[in-house]
């Protein structure tokens, strides 16, 4: 209802309102999903010469390159539809649910994953957040933490899964399950064919986009986080597991933002040094953003929606935008 107006809707009222917000969402995702189509389409395949992104001196004809390459370096995203079989989204499922399962929120006491303006302070000077990247470590969203920050939320406690942000970031290194997705041939054969030769893989995790429930992710680059030297390679690999629209949270991209520098990158920080001299005595942020000196301020138009059914596969030099979700979703 508007403000200052108060509604109560019971039986068939409620039943036929429900109905028409349902119409109304379909008619809107559809909508937007042919304007994305429509404009993806206009894309094309770029000029008659490109260059590797990942390494500049490796130039070829896009004609004669596979077309996956060729639509990435001249855009910086690609789709493989139908990557995975829907017994391998299943799968990721159940593991990832016997792994919260084993999750106890009171010993184990998951960190609050935010993406907003504090960001840098609440991943910054967490070691639990730090040491993740070796092991597989449970985020919950903002709303879903207890008031302590011990534990959850007594109404998330009987639903524990409902709490998460994510899992990460070392799945690929400590379950056998992901594991065995991440070092894939199917995969391995998709990143050669971008152009890449031996790449590893730096991080994984399993994001939960719950509903109604965790904030907004705003624009960034994946390589703020995984900043690498003296070039930029990350390549990042988003797996769909359950359907991905816009009323539930799907990735976002802006075509041929692979061009420009990264604009900051989240690194160790200097630490004062202690009372006598020591080094690293005061309590600060271990980790934070730093300006690179090509920085500009990039405005977020020209994102596109990119909608996926499961097993669909997303990759790319990611710039993310990630809305409250209106149904749940889980993504890889």
């Amino acid at each position: 209802p508007r403000t200052g107006m108060s509604c109560r809707l019971t039986g068939l009222g409620a039943i036929a309102l429900a109905a028409i917000y349902c119409l109304r969402r379909r008619l809107i995702e559809r909508n937007a999903r042919a304007r994305a189509a429509r404009a993806f389409a206009a894309l094309g395949g770029g000029p008659a010469r490109l260059s590797s992104w990942v390494d500049k001196r490796v130039e070829y004809a896009t004609a004669e390159a596979d077309p996956r390459r060729a639509f990435f370096d001249a855009h910086g995203f690609f789709v493989a539809r139908s990557f995975c079989a829907a017994s391998e989204c299943q799968a990721l499922i159940a593991r990832m649910a016997g792994l919260v399962e084993q999750w106890d929120p009171e010993v184990d006491n998951a960190a609050v994953f935010r993406t907003d303006a504090k960001q840098e302070k609440a991943q910054g000077s967490s070691d639990y957040f730090l040491d993740s990247a070796d092991r597989i470590h449970f985020f919950t969203e903002v709303g879903a933490a207890a008031a302590d920050g011990v534990g959850l939320r007594p109404s998330y406690r009987s639903r524990k899964a409902e709490a998460l942000n994510k899992v990460g970031h070392a799945l690929h290194l400590r379950d056998a399950v992901f594991r065995g997705y991440s070092n894939s041939a199917k995969l391995r054969e998709l990143v050669g064919a971008l152009g890449w030769v031996s790449p590893v893989v730096p991080q994984s995790m399993y994001i939960f986009k719950q509903a109604g429930i965790g904030g907004e992710v705003t624009s960034h680059q994946d390589s703020t986080f995984l900043f690498t030297t003296p070039r930029q390679t990350c390549l990042g690999l988003w797996l769909a597991l359950e359907d991905a629209t816009l009323t539930n949270g799907c990735l976002w991209v802006r075509p041929g933002s692979h061009h420009e520098p990264v604009r900051r990158a989240f690194v160790r920080q200097p630490q004062p040094p202690a009372a006598g001299g020591a080094a690293g005595g005061a309590a600060t942020a271990a980790m934070g953003f730093e300006q690179q000196p090509e920085a500009e301020p990039v405005a977020w138009e020209g994102a596109l929606p990119r909608s996926a059914a499961p097993g669909g596969l997303l990759g790319g030099l990611l710039a993310a935008l990630r809305r409250l979700a209106l149904g749940s979703r889980f993504d890889d």
